[in-house]
């Protein structure tokens, strides 16, 4: 599991098939905001309209295998082509859509039809897998791989029927199915090891997704009140280990038993979950975007969609839009940030920063990026402190900014006074695992040993797909240094959103 926005194609010459700046011949662009995401296509305004009310429809779809009462706040941000071919243009490999992460929350890249997502033949599942990890990360305070795996793939079948008022939760996934029938699946102990495994071939990380899956329909399917009674668990805080064996402590032979699960009864016995969904209609905003901010986000693209082609044969993409972009708006932020985080020279980074800041001394991001190159230039002053400072007094809902304060000031041993802004980016996004490194962090030179021990151990479960390995690493190794400093304790839980059971369970 990445962020910020892009969209569309190269080059001048328009063809139906790519995504282009107006001014080129390409299709107008427009952001539509809604209350949870802001959606930036060019499709025509009212069928970009109608996509922002049906992503809410399918979070709220979504929400329902927590209960009606769990809705977290946050925004994600869409990237919407018009055709299936839009992104080819990008990427060497043939992709319908992408996710990954910016500073601050998600970003989905999608391409065609996707946005009819109540359509009968509608393909739901990038938005539903994505989806479904984002508000599982606000739902569960703990989590192992195999859980949020295993949620992400039962929930990216969902069907949303709004003509009957209800959603479809559960249905079977094919693919899924198809390997663990075929192939066979990884033992319980085996996921729990997961994370353990680093680097896995396509065949065995396919096994493993497929046999998460599998092993979260099962539960809910046959153990559905274990099952919750386990996520009430994590939501507390509880190590999921623990949780499990307590949630699960009595149940014989669940290897067995989803044995025959599999081998005996097929797809006709397998059940879904079906729960009400009300209709959605939601304050809309739709402003057009101007051809530079259209350029940023393509030149954004060439940098972000996955494939195999090397910077260097991106590079020349990004730079005919970033100038593009210029050109028609001189001093535009998304670009010159752009430029500022491709820059590898620490100091031509902070001297850019610089420029950046003069032209927009009042953007939160040119704040933070400020502070961002005074940090990677080595300049821990009192500079970096007010730019950061500053960036959270002009965005106070940034988790990146937030984190960032509360990073300077356990890097420069004032927990302290870190602890406020620490505390702010948790709120704000509670399943970051870059988040919940920084609080232990300060809650460790604050001296509050067991607590921090037990932070760094949330942050190693929120480790999933698409954690940078640099990440990765810091997370793991600062647990093993709190383990040697604090030595292993109980874990310590916190009271967190309750989970409901299922609406109805239908055959």
């Amino acid at each position: 599991m990445a962020l910020l926005g892009w969209l569309l194609a190269l080059l001048s010459g328009c063809t139906s098939t790519r995504a282009l700046c107006p001014l080129e011949g390409g299709r107008p662009w427009v952001e539509v905001r809604s209350p949870h995401f802001s959606v930036r296509t060019n499709l025509d305004t009212p069928t970009a309209e109608a996509a922002a009310q049906e992503l809410e429809m399918l979070r709220q779809g979504l929400l329902q295998a927590w209960g009606g009462n769990f809705d977290p706040p946050g925004t994600v941000d869409i990237i919407l082509l018009h055709n299936r071919s839009a992104l080819e243009e990008f990427t060497n490999i043939r992709i319908e859509g992408f996710s990954t992460r910016t500073e601050d929350g998600p970003l989905l890249v999608l391409a065609g039809h996707a946005y009819a997502l109540t359509e009968a033949t509608a393909d739901v599942t990038t938005q539903a897998h994505e989806l479904t990890h984002y508000l599982s990360e606000l739902a569960l305070v703990r989590q192992p791989r195999w859980l949020s795996e295993g949620l992400a793939g039962y929930l990216e079948t969902i069907a949303l029927r709004p003509e009957r008022r209800e959603v479809i939760l559960g249905r079977l996934h094919d693919a899924f199915y198809t390997q663990v029938s075929r192939h066979g699946w990884r033992t319980l102990d085996e996921l729990w090891e997961w994370e353990r495994k680093g680097m896995l071939s396509t065949a065995e990380s396919r096994q493993y997704y497929a046999s998460s899956w599998l092993w979260v329909h099962f539960f809910i399917t046959r153990h559905s009140t274990r099952f919750e009674a386990f996520q009430k668990r994590l939501m507390r805080g509880e190590h999921p280990r623990q949780a499990f064996d307590a949630a699960f402590q009595g149940a014989k032979d669940l290897s067995g038993e989803l044995n025959g699960y599999v081998r005996h009864h097929g797809h006709v016995n397998y059940r879904t979950t079906t729960a009400p969904l009300s209709p959605v209609k939601c304050l809309l905003t739709t402003r057009p975007l101007r051809a530079a901010e259209v350029h940023a986000l393509r030149a954004q693209l060439f940098l972000m969609t996955p494939g195999a082609a090397p910077m260097e044969a991106r590079l020349p993409h990004m730079e005919r839009e970033m100038a593009e972009a210029t050109r028609e708006e001189p001093g535009n932020v998304d670009v010159m940030l752009l430029r500022l985080r491709s820059t590898e020279d620490p100091f031509r980074r902070l001297a850019l920063a610089r420029e950046l800041l003069a032209m927009h001394p009042v953007s939160g991001h040119a704040w933070m990026a400020l502070a961002q190159a005074l940090d990677a230039a080595g300049y821990t002053s009192e500079e970096q402190e007010a730019a950061r400072r500053r960036a959270v007094e002009l965005l106070p809902d940034s988790v990146s900014a937030q984190n960032g304060l509360a990073g300077y000031y356990a890097r420069t041993a004032q927990p302290e006074k870190g602890l406020a802004a620490a505390q702010r980016a948790l709120t704000l996004a509670p399943g970051n695992a870059s988040v919940l490194d920084t609080w232990s962090t300060i809650l460790f030179q604050l001296g509050r040993c067991p607590e921090a021990l037990e932070a760094q151990h949330l942050a190693v479960d929120m480790l999933h797909e698409g954690t940078p390995q640099r990440l990765r690493r810091t997370v793991n190794d600062t647990l093993a240094r709190y383990q040697a400093v604090c030595g292993e304790t109980s874990p310590a839980g916190g009271e967190h959103l309750p989970m409901a059971a299922p609406a109805s369970q239908a055959p």
